[in-house]
Protein backbone atom coordinates (compact mmCIF):
# COMPACT_ATOMS: atom_id res chain seq x y z
CA UNK A 1 0.00 0.00 0.00
CA UNK A 2 1.32 3.37 -1.03
CA UNK A 3 2.21 5.88 2.13
CA UNK A 4 0.36 9.50 2.37
CA UNK A 5 3.14 12.08 1.90
CA UNK A 6 2.33 15.36 2.32
CA UNK A 7 4.62 17.06 0.98
CA UNK A 8 4.21 16.02 -2.36
CA UNK A 9 1.10 18.60 -2.37
CA UNK A 10 1.83 20.76 0.42
CA UNK A 11 4.85 22.99 -0.85
CA UNK A 12 3.48 22.88 -5.16
CA UNK A 13 -0.05 24.55 -3.78
CA UNK A 14 2.08 27.15 -0.99
CA UNK A 15 4.05 28.33 -4.15
CA UNK A 16 1.12 29.16 -6.23
CA UNK A 17 -0.59 30.73 -3.19
CA UNK A 18 2.53 32.93 -3.25
CA UNK A 19 2.21 33.55 -6.43
CA UNK A 20 -1.43 34.91 -6.32
CA UNK A 21 -0.56 36.91 -3.47
CA UNK A 22 2.31 38.39 -5.26
CA UNK A 23 0.24 39.25 -8.62
CA UNK A 24 -2.33 40.61 -6.40
CA UNK A 25 -0.02 42.67 -4.43
CA UNK A 26 1.30 44.24 -7.92
CA UNK A 27 -1.70 44.82 -9.28
CA UNK A 28 -2.90 47.13 -6.11
CA UNK A 29 0.81 48.93 -5.89
CA UNK A 30 0.47 51.54 -9.04
CA UNK A 31 -3.31 52.29 -7.22
CA UNK A 32 -1.71 52.81 -3.61
CA UNK A 33 1.00 54.90 -4.68
CA UNK A 34 -1.58 57.21 -6.92
CA UNK A 35 -3.57 57.63 -3.95
CA UNK A 36 -3.13 61.18 -2.24
CA UNK A 37 -1.30 61.44 1.29
CA UNK A 38 -4.04 62.26 3.69
CA UNK A 39 -2.71 65.52 4.60
CA UNK A 40 -2.52 66.04 0.80
CA UNK A 41 -5.62 64.42 0.47
CA UNK A 42 -7.24 67.10 3.32
CA UNK A 43 -5.89 70.22 1.57
CA UNK A 44 -7.43 68.93 -1.81
CA UNK A 45 -11.31 68.13 -0.14
CA UNK A 46 -10.84 72.09 1.71
CA UNK A 47 -9.82 73.54 -1.37
CA UNK A 48 -13.07 71.78 -3.51
CA UNK A 49 -15.59 73.14 -0.54
CA UNK A 50 -14.38 76.67 -1.00
CA UNK A 51 -14.48 76.16 -5.16
CA UNK A 52 -18.38 74.47 -4.20
CA UNK A 53 -19.04 77.46 -1.66
CA UNK A 54 -17.92 80.34 -4.95
CA UNK A 55 -19.58 78.40 -7.26
CA UNK A 56 -23.28 79.34 -6.92
CA UNK A 57 -23.65 79.12 -10.73
CA UNK A 58 -21.92 78.30 -14.02
CA UNK A 59 -19.57 81.11 -13.71
CA UNK A 60 -16.09 79.88 -13.58
CA UNK A 61 -13.95 80.12 -10.53
CA UNK A 62 -10.87 81.78 -10.86
CA UNK A 63 -7.76 81.84 -8.98
CA UNK A 64 -7.52 85.29 -7.02
CA UNK A 65 -11.37 84.75 -6.06
CA UNK A 66 -10.23 81.48 -4.59
CA UNK A 67 -6.97 82.94 -2.99
CA UNK A 68 -9.26 85.23 -1.58
CA UNK A 69 -11.50 83.10 0.39
CA UNK A 70 -8.69 80.77 1.57
CA UNK A 71 -6.62 83.11 2.51
CA UNK A 72 -3.26 81.70 0.56
CA UNK A 73 -1.18 83.11 -1.93
CA UNK A 74 -2.57 83.02 -5.81
CA UNK A 75 0.06 81.14 -6.82
CA UNK A 76 -0.48 78.15 -4.03
CA UNK A 77 -3.89 78.60 -4.87
CA UNK A 78 -3.45 77.47 -8.88
CA UNK A 79 -1.29 74.41 -7.92
CA UNK A 80 -4.61 73.49 -5.70
CA UNK A 81 -6.84 74.06 -8.80
CA UNK A 82 -4.51 72.01 -10.81
CA UNK A 83 -4.67 69.39 -8.63
CA UNK A 84 -8.21 69.35 -8.78
CA UNK A 85 -8.75 69.33 -12.60
CA UNK A 86 -6.28 66.62 -11.94
CA UNK A 87 -8.61 64.64 -9.94
CA UNK A 88 -10.95 64.57 -12.10
CA UNK A 89 -13.35 66.84 -9.17
CA UNK A 90 -12.89 69.99 -11.43
CA UNK A 91 -12.45 71.00 -15.19
CA UNK A 92 -11.52 74.04 -16.81
CA UNK A 93 -8.31 76.19 -17.49
CA UNK A 94 -6.70 77.57 -14.18
CA UNK A 95 -5.80 81.00 -16.08
CA UNK A 96 -9.44 81.42 -16.93
CA UNK A 97 -11.58 79.22 -14.19
CA UNK A 98 -12.48 75.99 -13.01
CA UNK A 99 -16.00 74.58 -12.85
CA UNK A 100 -16.79 71.53 -10.37
CA UNK A 101 -17.36 68.13 -12.27
CA UNK A 102 -20.72 66.04 -11.20
CA UNK A 103 -17.97 64.31 -9.26
CA UNK A 104 -16.58 67.43 -7.90
CA UNK A 105 -20.12 68.94 -6.72
CA UNK A 106 -20.68 65.13 -5.18
CA UNK A 107 -17.66 65.40 -2.54
CA UNK A 108 -18.56 68.57 -1.74
CA UNK A 109 -21.75 68.71 -1.05
CA UNK A 110 -20.73 65.29 1.41
CA UNK A 111 -18.18 66.80 3.03
CA UNK A 112 -20.20 70.38 3.96
CA UNK A 113 -23.08 67.54 5.49
CA UNK A 114 -20.65 65.59 7.22
CA UNK A 115 -19.17 69.32 8.69
CA UNK A 116 -22.00 70.48 9.87
CA UNK A 117 -23.28 67.19 11.46
CA UNK A 118 -20.40 66.58 13.40
CA UNK A 119 -20.97 70.77 14.66
CA UNK A 120 -24.29 69.52 15.61
CA UNK A 121 -22.88 66.31 17.64
CA UNK A 122 -20.10 68.51 19.23
CA UNK A 123 -22.34 70.56 20.39
CA UNK A 124 -25.22 69.06 21.73
CA UNK A 125 -23.61 65.48 23.02
CA UNK A 126 -20.08 66.08 23.86
CA UNK A 127 -21.09 69.94 25.21
CA UNK A 128 -18.22 71.10 23.02
CA UNK A 129 -18.35 75.22 22.72
CA UNK A 130 -19.64 77.03 20.29
CA UNK A 131 -16.63 78.82 19.24
CA UNK A 132 -14.59 75.57 19.32
CA UNK A 133 -16.11 73.15 17.08
CA UNK A 134 -15.55 74.38 13.31
CA UNK A 135 -11.82 73.25 13.75
CA UNK A 136 -12.70 69.74 15.44
CA UNK A 137 -15.58 69.31 12.44
CA UNK A 138 -13.25 69.64 9.92
CA UNK A 139 -10.76 67.31 11.37
CA UNK A 140 -13.30 64.78 11.29
CA UNK A 141 -15.03 64.95 8.24
CA UNK A 142 -12.92 63.85 5.80
CA UNK A 143 -12.83 60.24 7.10
CA UNK A 144 -16.55 60.01 6.98
CA UNK A 145 -18.34 57.83 4.63
CA UNK A 146 -21.58 58.78 3.26
CA UNK A 147 -23.48 55.17 5.09
CA UNK A 148 -21.36 56.71 8.79
CA UNK A 149 -22.79 60.52 8.05
CA UNK A 150 -26.58 59.10 7.26
CA UNK A 151 -26.29 56.95 10.58
CA UNK A 152 -24.79 59.58 12.39
CA UNK A 153 -27.76 61.66 10.94
CA UNK A 154 -30.54 59.36 12.31
CA UNK A 155 -28.77 59.33 16.26
CA UNK A 156 -28.92 63.03 16.15
CA UNK A 157 -32.65 63.22 14.81
CA UNK A 158 -32.38 64.21 11.66
CA UNK A 159 -31.33 67.74 12.61
CA UNK A 160 -32.02 70.68 10.09
CA UNK A 161 -29.45 73.03 11.09
CA UNK A 162 -25.78 73.56 12.17
CA UNK A 163 -25.10 75.05 15.43
CA UNK A 164 -24.25 78.39 13.42
CA UNK A 165 -27.23 78.49 11.70
CA UNK A 166 -26.21 76.77 8.05
CA UNK A 167 -28.78 74.13 6.93
CA UNK A 168 -27.90 70.69 6.71
CA UNK A 169 -28.67 69.09 3.63
CA UNK A 170 -30.07 65.94 2.98
CA UNK A 171 -27.75 63.23 1.12
CA UNK A 172 -27.20 64.77 -2.57
CA UNK A 173 -29.05 67.80 -1.96
CA UNK A 174 -26.99 71.13 -2.55
CA UNK A 175 -25.73 72.97 0.51
CA UNK A 176 -28.24 76.13 0.11
CA UNK A 177 -27.00 79.33 1.35
CA UNK A 178 -27.78 81.92 4.33
CA UNK A 179 -30.77 82.86 4.39
CA UNK A 180 -31.71 87.03 4.89
CA UNK A 181 -28.73 90.06 4.75
CA UNK A 182 -26.27 90.89 6.17
CA UNK A 183 -26.12 93.17 9.47
CA UNK A 184 -24.28 95.52 7.83
CA UNK A 185 -26.56 96.69 5.26
CA UNK A 186 -29.17 97.04 8.06
CA UNK A 187 -30.77 100.66 8.85
CA UNK A 188 -31.22 102.22 12.39
CA UNK A 189 -34.41 101.08 14.26
CA UNK A 190 -34.33 97.62 12.26
CA UNK A 191 -35.36 94.71 14.94
CA UNK A 192 -33.76 91.62 13.31
CA UNK A 193 -33.74 88.26 14.71
CA UNK A 194 -30.10 86.75 13.64
CA UNK A 195 -30.32 83.63 11.31
CA UNK A 196 -26.35 82.82 10.61
CA UNK A 197 -23.09 83.38 12.26
CA UNK A 198 -20.10 82.65 9.82
CA UNK A 199 -17.65 80.73 12.01
CA UNK A 200 -14.48 81.97 10.01
CA UNK A 201 -12.17 83.35 10.66
CA UNK A 202 -12.28 81.95 13.64
CA UNK A 203 -10.98 84.66 16.16
CA UNK A 204 -13.67 87.09 14.72
CA UNK A 205 -16.33 84.31 14.76
CA UNK A 206 -15.19 83.63 18.79
CA UNK A 207 -15.72 87.76 19.49
CA UNK A 208 -18.84 87.73 17.93
CA UNK A 209 -19.79 84.67 19.95
CA UNK A 210 -18.39 85.95 23.19
CA UNK A 211 -20.60 89.27 22.49
CA UNK A 212 -23.96 87.24 22.27
CA UNK A 213 -24.22 86.61 18.41
CA UNK A 214 -26.03 83.25 17.91
CA UNK A 215 -28.73 82.11 15.84
CA UNK A 216 -32.28 82.83 17.03
CA UNK A 217 -31.02 86.14 18.84
CA UNK A 218 -32.51 89.14 18.22
CA UNK A 219 -30.82 92.55 17.90
CA UNK A 220 -31.42 95.76 17.38
CA UNK A 221 -29.68 98.16 14.93
CA UNK A 222 -28.82 101.67 16.67
CA UNK A 223 -26.72 103.40 14.79
CA UNK A 224 -24.78 103.16 11.66
CA UNK A 225 -21.64 105.51 10.59
CA UNK A 226 -19.13 104.34 8.28
CA UNK A 227 -16.93 101.60 9.11
CA UNK A 228 -19.43 100.38 12.56
CA UNK A 229 -22.87 100.25 13.52
CA UNK A 230 -23.94 99.97 16.77
CA UNK A 231 -26.10 97.66 17.71
CA UNK A 232 -28.20 96.53 20.83
CA UNK A 233 -28.48 92.83 22.25
CA UNK A 234 -31.00 92.64 25.29
CA UNK A 235 -29.42 95.56 27.62
CA UNK A 236 -26.04 95.56 26.06
CA UNK A 237 -24.84 97.78 23.59
CA UNK A 238 -22.09 97.20 21.43
CA UNK A 239 -20.11 98.64 18.66
CA UNK A 240 -19.52 96.38 15.23
CA UNK A 241 -17.19 96.95 12.70
CA UNK A 242 -18.61 96.68 9.28
CA UNK A 243 -16.84 93.71 8.49
CA UNK A 244 -17.80 91.93 11.22
CA UNK A 245 -21.62 92.79 10.81
CA UNK A 246 -20.96 91.36 7.48
CA UNK A 247 -20.13 87.96 8.70
CA UNK A 248 -23.52 87.94 10.46
CA UNK A 249 -27.08 87.24 8.58
CA UNK A 250 -30.40 88.51 9.81
CA UNK A 251 -34.19 88.74 8.78
CA UNK A 252 -36.47 91.31 10.41
CA UNK A 253 -38.02 90.01 13.27
CA UNK A 254 -41.56 89.12 13.26
CA UNK A 255 -43.51 91.16 16.13
CA UNK A 256 -46.59 88.67 15.97
CA UNK A 257 -46.15 85.87 13.22
CA UNK A 258 -49.06 83.81 12.39
CA UNK A 259 -49.18 80.06 10.57
CA UNK A 260 -48.88 80.39 6.75
CA UNK A 261 -52.29 78.49 6.23
CA UNK A 262 -53.88 81.80 7.59
CA UNK A 263 -51.88 83.82 4.82
CA UNK A 264 -54.96 85.38 2.76
CA UNK A 265 -54.15 84.73 -0.72
CA UNK A 266 -52.85 87.21 -2.87
CA UNK A 267 -51.31 88.33 0.35
CA UNK A 268 -47.05 88.04 0.73
CA UNK A 269 -45.25 87.38 3.73
CA UNK A 270 -41.63 86.61 5.16
CA UNK A 271 -41.12 83.09 6.83
CA UNK A 272 -40.28 83.96 10.40
CA UNK A 273 -39.84 80.00 11.48
CA UNK A 274 -39.99 76.48 10.60
CA UNK A 275 -41.07 74.43 13.47
CA UNK A 276 -41.07 70.61 14.10
CA UNK A 277 -38.09 68.81 13.50
CA UNK A 278 -36.64 66.16 11.90
CA UNK A 279 -36.89 64.97 8.01
CA UNK A 280 -40.41 67.05 8.01
CA UNK A 281 -38.66 70.28 8.86
CA UNK A 282 -35.85 69.63 6.60
CA UNK A 283 -38.12 68.85 3.89
CA UNK A 284 -40.18 72.35 4.20
CA UNK A 285 -36.12 73.94 4.03
CA UNK A 286 -35.95 71.98 0.84
CA UNK A 287 -38.73 73.54 -0.80
CA UNK A 288 -37.53 77.15 -0.19
CA UNK A 289 -39.37 77.59 3.02
CA UNK A 290 -36.27 78.94 5.22
CA UNK A 291 -36.26 82.11 7.90
CA UNK A 292 -36.19 84.90 5.83
CA UNK A 293 -37.53 83.49 2.49
CA UNK A 294 -40.38 85.76 0.98
CA UNK A 295 -43.94 83.60 0.21
CA UNK A 296 -46.71 84.70 -1.51
CA UNK A 297 -50.36 82.69 -1.12
CA UNK A 298 -51.62 81.81 -4.45
CA UNK A 299 -55.10 80.09 -4.76
CA UNK A 300 -57.16 77.43 -2.42
CA UNK A 301 -58.35 74.26 -3.74
CA UNK A 302 -61.66 74.19 -3.86
CA UNK A 303 -62.07 72.30 -0.89
CA UNK A 304 -59.86 74.57 1.32
CA UNK A 305 -57.04 71.84 1.10
CA UNK A 306 -54.29 72.20 -0.58
CA UNK A 307 -53.42 75.33 -0.70
CA UNK A 308 -50.82 77.01 -3.56
CA UNK A 309 -47.86 78.96 -2.33
CA UNK A 310 -45.70 81.21 -4.88
CA UNK A 311 -41.75 80.55 -3.35
CA UNK A 312 -38.40 81.83 -5.14
CA UNK A 313 -40.47 81.96 -8.62
CA UNK A 314 -41.60 78.40 -7.84
CA UNK A 315 -45.58 77.11 -7.22
CA UNK A 316 -45.81 74.76 -4.73
CA UNK A 317 -49.39 72.86 -3.41
CA UNK A 318 -49.00 72.55 0.66
CA UNK A 319 -51.29 70.56 2.74
CA UNK A 320 -52.80 72.55 5.40
CA UNK A 321 -51.16 70.67 8.22
CA UNK A 322 -48.01 71.28 6.85
CA UNK A 323 -48.67 75.12 6.33
CA UNK A 324 -49.47 75.20 10.04
CA UNK A 325 -45.70 74.18 10.87
CA UNK A 326 -44.47 77.74 8.99
CA UNK A 327 -45.22 80.70 10.90
CA UNK A 328 -45.01 84.09 9.03
CA UNK A 329 -45.25 88.06 9.45
CA UNK A 330 -47.33 89.47 6.22
CA UNK A 331 -45.35 91.67 3.89
CA UNK A 332 -47.66 94.56 3.53
CA UNK A 333 -47.52 96.56 -0.20
CA UNK A 334 -47.21 99.98 -0.86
Amino acid sequence: METFDISNWLWPAVSVLLAILLLWALRRRPQAMARPQPSRLVEMEDTLKEVYKLQRDETAVKAGALARAMGISEEMTEGLMEVLVTSGWAEGDVSAGIRLTTRGRERAQELIRAHRLWERYLVDREGMPLDAVHVEADRREHGMTPDEAAELDAELGHPAWDPHGDIIPDAGRRAPPPAGSPLAVCTPGDRLRILHVEDEPPALFAQLVVMGFRPGVEVEVVERKPGHLRVRIGSNLFSLATAAAERVDAAPAPVLPVPLSELPVGSRAMVAEVKGGGKQQRRMLDMGLVPGAEVTAIRTAPLGDPIEYRIKGTAIAMRRSDADSILVEEVRNG
